[in-house]
């Protein structure tokens, strides 16, 4: 995938020439930023280009929805996710700025303007220090730094006189009117009705999807009459506000009215969700006086047919739902208006505190991969809850319980660094000793484990157990005793006070009876560690019973893990071939779950597997591809580069035995051919599903030369080429030359054509 484009609803009308212009203000700039007056449709056209143009880049075009961020500190963070890093280096933009340095990409950060100081800084360091980066910003106002380029995007053309078919504004009516009114047209009758419509409406996108929902119940020239009424009303109660800000607020305004009271209560409701819901988070947020449960898909309905609210498909089929922003921000002043906002806020947090509670407890057991994808679909609520909470004095302990019930989610989601953020937010805010700091503290540590920070995570389980002896609590010793093993196994002169302390915890989660997660995932733990420290029988018994008693579990994310040890203890006994079956066993079943720190290790030992039983280059193949893993990771991945012993082995595999038995420059070939697959090809190829090799002349390009190609294939010439690229224009005239001796054509024309019958070109 080198893109994470929705999928667009509807389609675009018109806009030609302002992605033109767009599309070539990106080629010369390398901050191109779209503002407009809310509803203007900056979005839009900010994917309609990236779109056009993700060809062009090598790596991809990365949206960055930055709408429902409230928290600067989060920025980082969150494009970090868009662009699949999931780093635990503590600062994100340091973290970012190594991961996208040699990065031909295109990022979008749309929805700027409550951040644009931060926004600001960010695009500055990434664009210094990331020359072959380019970012697309969407905001109400500039960034306001050097090399921005700015397109205020305007309205859709208006029609001139009574009226003009070919008017932008015209053929959006038309064809938003034709979807809920079919056999809609503008004709003779209505013309005049429909072009004066538009021009009331400034030509704003969003006003004229509104107005024409209103077709089911109105004639045009009825809806012309009551928005020449509304927007009189508006003039006289706001004369200061800006045209178009009135032609808009007057539209959704008279939305609003012609709702009935239960649409109108939940559009209002529906705002405290942030990235949309599911029904039933819809239900049970917004289900109370004034709205039973039972009207609340009614009016979810409703609102669907009045193109306020978005149905989209989730995961599984679900469907979700969405407001627009500028239709959202709407709803969450009418309830503050009612003075519900508070209320409605502590629903949405205590909903989704009930949602990772629910986690926590089916997690070891059937549907973890639906589980997951159910979590990460609330992500942006989920930061929400924890926003709110740790923003009221009275709500803060609750936030602190929330984001330590989230470990697992933090965890295994690959947002480690993000469940940091919140932990340490909310453990600074709440110094008390208590239940909820003793867990907060003990799930911080084992993020801080993952970072490859054993000082900061030894602190917090001391001061863990600490308030675990206050209050009385038999557990959290038990959580603690098998972390701080994990931690001390990082320094391979603490292996065996790692070992010891890991035995003591997993007797002490066995004393705490059954069912008790933590057992399992204590001695999981404690075989990989017996296998560091030389007592691999027992590692492999460890982990052979954990995985027997998982499988009957229907687990399959710790099993995961188990395999991988299984593989690792097999490789120090001298049994590659096994080793290999255990390790694939592990990835098929870390897929579902998009854990690439997991599948990096089992590629990493799968590479080590591969030396040990006489396959140098294929194992040297498998570096590679474990560096593909590895780069959204960190160097290593941090549950490798972590840990001293397992960095020796690395060093020693790959220098000693692989180098050598290949020479420098084979080694060096056969890593690149694994390094220069893609993420899925990548997995494929450790499944041994598939040889990096590719069977054709494609195979000889580099990506440079594979991104002319593309370029070629749309008919641009070698200036455009050398304005895309920003390379000079000699310098594109020798790359056409040689790449058409390379794939053995004999003019550009036969390009196009070239690619269509090549699709290994990227």
């Amino acid at each position: 995938m080198r893109d994470n484009l929705p999928v667009d609803v509807t389609s675009l009308v018109g806009r030609r020439e302002e992605v033109s212009r767009v599309r070539g203000m990106l080629s010369s700039s390398r901050l191109v930023t779209l503002t407009g007056v809310g509803g203007v449709g900056k979005t839009r056209l900010a994917l309609q280009v990236s779109r056009q143009v993700r060809r062009v880049f090598a790596d991809g075009v990365w949206l960055g929805a930055l709408a429902e961020v409230g928290d600067e500190d989060l920025l980082g963070l969150t494009v970090m996710q868009a662009v699949g890093l999931r780093s635990t280096v503590p600062d994100s933009t340091a973290a970012l700025v190594e991961y996208l340095r040699d990065k031909q990409m295109l990022l979008v950060l749309d929805n700027c303007e409550h951040l644009v100081g931060g926004c600001a800084a960010l695009a500055g360091r990434l664009l210094s220090a990331c020359p072959k980066l380019r970012i697309l910003a969407t905001s109400r106002e500039p960034l306001g730094i050097d090399g921005e380029s700015v397109f205020v995007v305007p309205p859709l053309s208006l029609p001139e006189g009574a009226a003009n078919l070919a008017a932008e504004s015209v053929l959006l009516f038309a064809e938003r009117a034709a979807a809920v009114m079919p056999g809609f047209r503008v004709t003779e009758g209505n013309q005049v009705a429909v072009a004066a419509l538009c021009r009331h409406l400034d030509g704003l996108p969003l006003a004229i999807e509104l107005a024409a929902v209103r077709l089911r119940a109105l004639s045009v020239e009825q809806l012309l009459a009551r928005q020449d009424d509304r927007y009189a009303l508006l003039n006289r109660g706001n004369r200061t506000a800006l045209p178009r800000h009135q032609s808009l607020r007057a539209a959704v305004d008279w939305s609003f009215e012609l709702c009935s009271d239960a649409e109108r209560l939940l559009w209002a409701q529906l705002s405290v969700f942030a990235g949309g819901c599911d029904l039933e988070a819809a239900q049970s947020v917004c289900a109370g006086e004034g709205l039973a449960a039972g009207e609340v898909l009614e009016a979810a309905v409703g609102l669907v047919e009045k193109s306020i609210l978005l149905r989209e498909e989730g995961d599984a089929g679900r469907p979700r739902y969405r407001l627009l922003e500028t239709l959202r921000q709407y709803g969450r002043e009418r309830l503050t208006d009612r003075g519900e906002e508070r209320a409605l806020r502590l629903r949405h947090r205590d909903h989704f505190l009930g949602q990772a509670e629910q986690l926590q407890l089916r997690w070891f057991g059937p549907g973890q991969a639906e589980l997951l994808a159910g979590m990460r679909a609330e992500h942006a609520n989920l930061r929400a809850a924890l926003e709110f909470s740790l923003a009221e004095p009275e709500q803060r302990r609750t936030g602190l319980r929330m984001a330590g019930t989230l470990w697992l989610y933090w965890l295994v989601s690959g947002a480690q660094r993000e469940g940091q953020h919140w932990l340490n937010r909310a453990l600074a805010l709440q110094p008390e000793p208590t239940a909820e700091r003793a867990m907060g503290l003990w799930a911080c540590s084992f993020l801080s484990i993952v970072a490859g920070e054993k000082d900061t995570s030894l602190g917090m389980l001391g001061e863990c157990e600490e308030i675990a002896g206050l209050l009385g609590d038999p557990a959290m010793p038990a959580h603690a005793a098998y972390l701080a093993g994990f931690a001390y196994s990082m320094k391979e002169r603490d292996l065996g006070r790692g070992v010891a302390l890991l035995h003591e915890g997993v007797r002490l989660e066995k004393a705490l009876g059954e069912p008790n997660p933590h057992a399992s995932v204590a001695r999981v733990i404690l075989a990989l560690v017996s296998c560091m420290g030389g007592q691999v029988e027992e590692a492999i018994a460890t982990a052979e019973q954990c995985r027997v008693e998982l499988e009957a579990a229907e687990e399959q994310w710790l099993r995961s893990w188990c395999l991988t040890y299984l593989g690792l203890s097999m490789w120090r006994l001298g049994d590659g071939r096994r080793a290999t079956g255990y390790l694939r066993q592990a990835i098929r079943l870390k897929q579902p779950f998009r854990d690439l720190l997991g599948i990096g290790c089992a590629v990493e030992y799968l590479a080590w597997s591969a030396a040990q039983t006489g396959d140098p280059k294929g194992a040297a193949r498998l570096l590679g591809v474990s560096s593909v893993l590895w780069e959204p990771v960190g160097p290593l991945g941090p549950l490798l580069g972590g840990f001293e012993l397992l960095q020796s082995w690395h060093r020693r595999t790959a220098e000693d035995q692989i180098k050598s038995a290949l020479g420098q420059a084979a080694y060096e070939q056969a890593l690149d051919s694994g390094a220069r697959l893609t993420l899925e090809e990548a997995v494929v190829y450790a499944l041994g599903e598939q040889t990096p090799d590719r069977p054709d002349r494609a195979s000889a390009l580099t990506r440079r030369e594979e991104q002319i190609v593309q370029l070629l294939a749309e008919g641009l010439s070698n200036k455009d080429i050398a304005d895309r690229l920003v390379i000079s224009r000699r310098t594109a005239e020798t790359h056409v030359a040689n790449i058409l001796t390379k794939i053995g054509l004999t003019s550009r024309s036969q390009v196009a054509s070239w690619v269509t019958d090549h699709q290994q070109v990227r």
